[in-house]
């Protein structure tokens, strides 16, 4: 009992503090500054009145060999052909376009 008596008394006259009592020193500026704003972005056409704006690009249209056969049936039946007349009239108009 007397030792223990002797160690407490040993311990309070020490005086260490435990670590979980022990708090960090503040800190002095947790937020840093703000950033400077960004330049401003450059003028790549101008004022609206130097140049036209773009316009948009359609392409011309593909004349297929579905559409080059639509047309020769309208010719072949607009010269009166029908059946086999119109399809060979078909057949070498639309492969000779």
């Amino acid at each position: 009992m007397i030792r223990l008596y002797s160690a407490l008394v040993v311990c309070l006259l020490v005086g260490q503090p435990a670590l979980a009592q022990f708090t960090p020193p503040p800190v002095l500026n947790p937020i840093p500054a703000p950033l400077p704003a960004p330049a401003p972005p450059p003028i790549i056409n101008g004022p609206l009145q130097q140049a036209p704006p773009p316009e948009v690009y359609y392409p011309p249209a593909l004349r297929t060999h579905s559409d080059r056969v639509v047309q020769c049936l309208h010719e072949g039946s607009s010269y009166g052909l029908r059946g086999r007349q119109l399809n060979a009239y078909t057949r070498s108009c639309a492969n000779a376009n």
